[in-house]
């Protein structure tokens, strides 16, 4: 019974296939948690049967052991009364009954290693389920985490980012061109209210001359 490779065949072949597929994390986490109470049960099942058949066999080993004894006995009685055949019967039960002994010891000697060793495994396996418990609620989130950065990620490798940096630069370059334009009119506004200020300028004092010469011909003659 290899129950820890079980354990590891579960999360091996389930929780990384789900976390892979974005496949529910919690609910696999709960799959794998189930499966382990199962294994437990079934190597809790596999113990006390195991316990079973040690106490059978323990009982056989008792009857063997009283029947070689008993025919040690019924060999000794028939020798002392010169019974050399059925002491000879006796002697021929005894060591079967002997090999038999041998055979049980021998087997529950295996039985009972075969039975510490499940003992340890249930032992380890109950702690192991613990733990998982425990953790179930971390691993849940840090599984739902894990989901989450794949799908983003994935979200970003499949975005074509190449049409928007184009249309960004388009926008620039237009805004670019708006302020160039825009200066260039701010400068040609300026020049144009200079000129317009040197043609009123010089109509103002035409005007004025012409005025001058009207009301004040003699001065403007002696002036010339």
């Amino acid at each position: 019974m290899n129950v820890f490779k079980r354990i590891h065949d579960i999360f091996s072949s389930n929780v990384n296939h789900a976390l892979d597929k974005l496949e529910d994390p919690a609910k696999m986490i709960r799959y794998t948690v189930v499966e382990m109470e199962n294994s437990l049960a079934k190597a809790k099942d596999s113990a006390s049967q195991m316990l079973a058949n040690i106490k059978t066999r323990e009982e056989e080993l008792r009857v063997a052991k009283e029947a070689e004894s008993r025919w040690d006995v019924r060999a000794q009685l028939a020798v002392k009364n010169g019974k050399d055949d059925l002491a000879r019967e006796a002697i021929s039960e005894k060591q079967k009954a002997q090999s038999k002994v041998t055979a049980l010891e021998t087997e529950l000697a295996e039985l009972k290693n075969i039975s510490a060793s499940q003992e340890a495994q249930i032992v380890k396996l109950t702690e192991k389920l613990e733990e998982v418990k425990a953790k179930e609620r971390t691993l849940v989130a840090r599984a739902e985490h894990a989901k989450e950065k794949i799908k983003i990620e994935k979200q970003i490798s499949a975005t074509d980012c190449s049409a928007a940096i184009k249309r960004f630069n388009e926008m620039e370059e237009k805004v670019e061109r708006l302020e160039a334009e825009a200066a260039v009119a701010a400068k040609n506004y300026e020049s144009e209210n200079k000129f317009t200020e040197m043609e009123e300028r010089e109509s103002i004092d035409k005007e004025l001359a012409e005025m001058k010469a009207k009301l004040n011909p003699k001065a403007v003659q002696t002036k010339g």
